[in-house]
């Protein structure tokens, strides 16, 4: 019971205390996704082995632009651009890494949730990375570095 509790102080210390603002308070065209890995192949969306955080990245969409940026949360000073995007609205989106008109692979935000999607068989996506809350991040996370 007692680790419990102390998980559960370290994991509101962290929430309140860490990262710039705009990385806990997106604004209406943004969103940080949160993912984690896992070492082994996911069983119906189930990690069976040991699931490890990765840097959160927020994207920032500007539709009237054309344009769909991001930074990972630790260094939001240095925000890239992607460079070939389709652009619905900051919830739904398109990008991929050439111009090609049908690319290996395009990854984006399908009604405000990341999805990739190949569109060649030789190419795999990222099995092992899927999407998590907030909150299910930061108890990987403190997991990580209380172990």
């Amino acid at each position: 019971m007692n680790r419990l509790i102390g998980y559960l102080v370290v994991a509101a210390g962290c929430f309140a205390f860490s990262g710039p603002i705009s990385a806990w308070m997106p604004s209406r065209n943004e969103a940080t996704v949160y993912m984690l890995s896992c070492d082994e192949k996911p069983v119906d969306g189930v990690c069976r082995g040991t699931e490890m955080t990765v840097v959160p990245l927020t994207y920032r969409v500007l539709a009237d632009q054309n344009s769909v940026s991001y930074w990972e949360t630790d260094d939001p000073g240095r925000p890239q651009r992607f460079p070939y995007c389709f652009i619905n609205d900051a919830k739904n989106w398109w990008c991929q890494w050439t111009e090609e008109e049908v690319p290996s692979a395009k990854f984006g935000m399908v009604a405000g949730k990341y999805a990739e999607l190949a569109t060649c068989r030789t190419i795999e996506t990222t099995e092992r990375l899927y999407e998590v809350s907030r909150w299910r991040w930061w108890f990987v996370r403190m997991h990580e570095k209380l172990a």
